[in-house]
């Protein structure tokens, strides 16, 4: 039976959410207030199924909008080096296809974005189906196992940190939020913040539906509601993975794929995480059901790993020898790319930021990853500007009483959870010819 705990968590900030995002908000404000994380259990940290590919924008279409992009991903390099975060050592890679060459330098140019060719393909292409493209280096681009840069960020968070799941949003009138209930084990945690941030990605919406339905005034419930059915655009990324002791290291935008290699923990081994394009048709709006994975289309694994064998003669060598496995990620992104043709959308696209009309509120969407830094900077302006001095309370909770340290997390795809299979059976799993 839950047990209500006879008193109540004070804190100056609670932040909902455990993945990058959330993290960095409340790891900067915690060098001046008080500030309690909630990993919502429902959503999980959802940074884990990252590629850890922070963009700088090459892929952009708008060089007003791929600038700030080059900043952000600059920002991660120097907040890897000042925190001492291991960062793959050689640049991405873009390679572009020959039509495409002029109209992308030229964009790259007008963003001021460093990108010199180079003279041969990366060694794991060379002789593959972009034989014929042209090669740059993406220097601005970042590579970051995605797990390091959450565990750096739990360390300053303390002990004001709770593994459970929002279950009430208490409202001051419709102006403010009072209270928080958060369900940790078998307690009932009432959190009094005086500023909440939800930062729990594609749990957002889910959320913000719970605060909308508070609200005592009908049209303001139904206005807000219907701004939360369109407050994000839920997109689907497939993921290849593949493992072994022999893949050499390879970052970049290779035709329509991208890769990011990581070492598997203290292991020899090397993982190449794969991206094909998203398939705007799959992109839904508003709240999604987090409690269940999006389902694996085997039709598009099998075209994406013909495509990577086809560019990696490389790959193609070692594919019998390499174990692998596949999920479909989600990004949750600004709900501008609900348009169903993407492409005519200016991109990369902005950050968001939400406040329903209440006092001490907002709720974060960076888009991109590299974005969560710059993001996260912001809120933690609005929050010292609305907060000023932190407050000083009177003996109560703590989360130590109840609560969990934070443990290291590895990525999706670093450790056997992942569900790893050799090929033979991947092959036979999706319907892939044999390499």
């Amino acid at each position: 039976m839950d047990q209500d705990l006879g008193g109540d968590l004070d804190v100056d900030v609670l932040v909902i959410g455990a993945g990058i995002q959330g993290l960095y908000i409340a790891h900067e404000l915690a060098r001046t207030y008080t500030v309690a994380v909630v990993s919502h259990s429902a959503v999980g940290a959802s940074t884990l199924e990252s590629s850890g590919y922070f963009s700088a924008g090459y892929d952009g279409n708008d060089a007003n909008r791929i600038q700030p992009a080059r900043r952000a991903a600059g920002w991660w390099r120097l907040w890897a080096e000042t925190h001492d975060v291991a960062i793959n050592p050689d640049p991405p890679w873009f390679v572009v296809e020959p039509d495409e060459v002029s109209s992308r330098t030229r964009l790259w140019a007008d963003a001021m974005l460093g990108a010199p060719q180079a003279d041969t393909l990366p060694a794991p292409v060379v002789d593959g189906s972009l034989a014929d493209a042209a090669a740059f280096v993406a220097e601005a681009d970042v590579v970051i196992n995605p797990a390091t840069v959450l565990d750096r960020l739990r360390a300053g968070i303390g002990p004001w940190w709770l593994e459970g799941e929002v279950v009430r949003f208490g409202l001051a009138g419709d102006d403010a939020i009072d209270h928080v209930q958060v369900q940790v084990g078998d307690d009932l945690v009432p959190v009094v913040p005086r500023f909440v941030v939800v930062a729990a990605g594609v749990g957002n919406a889910d959320l913000l539906t719970q605060i909308s339905s508070r609200f005592g005034d009908h049209d303001r419930r139904k206005a807000t509601k219907e701004l939360v059915d369109r407050c994000q655009a839920v997109r689907s990324q497939p993921v290849i993975c593949l493992r072994g002791a022999d893949l050499p290291a390879l970052d970049g935008r290779f035709g329509d794929l991208t890769v990011a290699s990581h070492r598997v923990g203290g292991t020899d081994e090397r993982v190449w995480v794969v991206e094909p394009p998203i398939d705007d048709s799959h992109t839904t709006a508003g709240p999604d059901n987090v409690r269940f994975e999006r389902p694996v289309d085997s039709a598009v694994v099998a075209a994406t790993v013909a495509r990577l064998l086809a560019m990696s003669p490389t790959v193609a060598g070692l594919a019998p020898r390499l174990r692998w496995s596949t999920y479909v990620g989600r990004c949750t992104q600004h709900p501008m790319l609900l348009d169903p043709d993407t492409a005519a959308v200016a991109q990369p696209v902005p950050a968001k930021l939400e406040k329903l009309g209440l006092e001490g509120f907002l709720a974060v969407w960076p888009s991109h990853l590299a974005f969560a830094q710059f993001v996260g900077d912001a809120v933690a302006e609005r929050v010292r500007e609305a907060l000023g001095p932190a407050q000083e309370f009177g003996p109560g909770l703590t989360p130590g009483a109840f609560g969990v340290a934070p443990v290291s997390v590895p990525a999706r795809w670093d450790g056997e959870a992942i569900g790893w299979l050799d090929w033979p059976a991947f092959s036979a799993a999706h319907g892939i010819a044999p390499a």
